[in-house]
């Protein structure tokens, strides 16, 4: 019997091996069908995407030749003569107030607080990317710098040179048929690359165009205005080009009003002079290119460089002790931000947003010290940071006139005011703590207002149906929903975010 039952046990052993030998090599067949398969598709996906692209080249290169044409000959018409109108001065606010403290034994209210305007969130439309063909890999490239990053570009630096006999409409007609030709398309291909590839917004992509067009042309060069013109066209923005007293001048404009820039207003858009024009009065072309689009002040994020130019600070809340971190700040980045143009859409500043090397080093402190709390301890956590851990300047106190900073900024510089910390925490409390937040305007102070999940004691704002509770970076002490006293009673602008 034991015989028996060994030889079925082997019999099914033999027939399971068998079987699964059979099994085995059913699945490496099917395996090898599946992956031809998929190299099928996948080759006939790249033929179809490499047909697509090539169509939308072709198709795009026809309407860019027809457009450049059509350009050129518009050149040639008369200019026309027009005054530049000075620049807008910021607005002057009302002295903020001093930073107060809240006396220790006054607790939070709960009323509504006055309201009036309820601004929408900021949009930014980006400009589309052109189908623009690369450049062949064996052309000879040029490289420049730009804030610390090695940009290497294709261009035959003989072969794109060239020269303005004059400033005459025909001379800046012909020298735009000859930068409509093909051989300028690798240039425009890599300058938009660089332009993904930095995070740039569409000032920086105008800063990025500006020094390379110097590096090939000659720094303040009418042949590198020109240039820069010409590959702004042809990434899609609205320009337009004047002429004054030998000199050409780039108009630009932009969706929100900026500061400390002299304009023309064309079809009843102000057009800022991009660099300061010998004379009040200029010779402008005010002819469109098709799709040509209005550009944005407003950045999707910080821009990177590369380089190792770094400044540590290190931040400490008071009233919790353990809310420390050191803090790396880019210096070259602080350069890019600094020249960039001032405008009083705080909204901006805030949904920028901080860069990626700052949130690596201030981030992970703060996460460590507010995880497993309450969204409202955290919100306080993270007000009692901003509150303490930074000195106060007005703007005018600390570089002579106002200014508006990016959140790397605040970290940057020795001391900043309402609007900064306002902005910072604005952005601490969106990243780390993910609720929603509206900046808070009176006359002369700027403060926050976040939307808690829970009910929360204090003073607040309706928005869409929901209380924003105020917290306030400048109220230094005070907790969330206490408002400075000469502000209970004063109508507010809320800034959705």
């Amino acid at each position: 019997m034991m015989k028996q039952t060994a030889l079925f046990l082997l019999t099914l052993l033999v027939a399971g091996t068998a079987t699964a030998q059979v099994d085995r090599s059913a699945f490496e067949k099917q395996r090898q069908q599946m992956r031809e398969q998929f190299n099928r598709e996948k080759g006939q996906m790249r033929k179809q995407y490499d047909n697509a692209r090539k169509k939308a080249e072709t198709e795009y290169a026809a309407f860019r030749q027809k457009a450049n044409e059509e350009y050129a000959a518009a050149l040639q018409r008369a200019w026309t003569q027009m005054g530049v109108e000075p620049a807008v001065p910021k607005p002057k606010e009302p002295e903020p107030p001093r930073p107060p403290k809240p006396p220790v034994d006054k607790l939070p209210t709960t009323q509504p607080l006055p309201q009036g305007e309820v601004a929408p969130p900021a949009k930014l439309d980006p400009v589309p990317l052109p189908a623009i063909p690369e450049a062949e890999p064996a052309a000879p490239t040029m490289q420049f710098a730009f804030f610390g990053t090695t940009c290497d570009v294709h261009t035959d630096i003989n072969g794109l040179r060239f020269k303005l006999p004059s400033l005459e409409e025909k001379s800046i007609a012909a020298a735009w048929k000859q930068l409509s030709q093909k051989k300028y398309d690798g240039l425009l291909h890599d300058c938009i690359e660089q332009r993904e590839a930095m995070h740039l917004s569409d000032w920086g992509y105008l800063c990025l165009l500006g020094r390379m067009s110097e590096q090939l042309l000659g720094k303040g060069s009418n042949e590198a205005v020109l240039l820069q013109m010409y590959l702004l066209t042809q990434s899609g923005y609205r320009v337009r080009i004047a002429r004054s007293d030998g000199q050409l001048v780039l108009l630009m404009p932009f969706n929100h009003t900026i500061y400390k820039y002299s304009f023309v207003t064309l079809d009843g858009i102000r057009h800022y002079v991009l660099a300061p024009p010998k004379s009040r009065k200029i010779e402008v072309c005010d002819v469109d290119f098709p799709r040509e689009q209005v550009a944005n002040i407003m950045m999707r994020q910080l821009p990177t460089f590369d380089g190792t130019k770094k400044r540590k600070r290190t931040l400490q809340g008071e009233k919790f002790g353990t809310m420390k971190a050191t803090v790396e700040v880019d210096e070259r980045l602080i350069d890019f931000l600094n020249d960039y143009p001032l405008s009083d859409a705080w909204e901006y500043y805030a949904l920028t947003g901080l860069s990626d090397g700052v949130k690596a080093t201030l981030y992970p402190a703060l996460r460590s010290q507010i995880e497993g709390k309450s969204k409202k301890k955290a919100a306080m956590m993270l007000l009692d940071f901003v509150q303490t851990a930074f000195d106060y300047a007005t703007d005018n106190e600390q570089f002579g006139y106002e200014r508006p900073l990016f959140g790397d900024e605040s970290i940057f510089y020795p001391k900043n005011d309402c609007e900064d910390r306002s902005i910072f925490y604005a952005i601490l409390v969106r990243d780390l703590i993910g609720l929603d937040v509206v900046l808070v305007h009176w006359p002369g102070h700027l403060a926050t207002a976040v939307a808690f999940p829970e009910e929360v004691d204090g003073d607040y704002f309706t928005v869409d149906g929901r209380h924003y509770t105020v917290c306030d970076p400048t109220y230094i002490g005070a907790d969330i929903g206490q408002t400075m006293p000469m502000f209970e009673n004063e109508s507010a602008k809320l800034i959705k975010l």
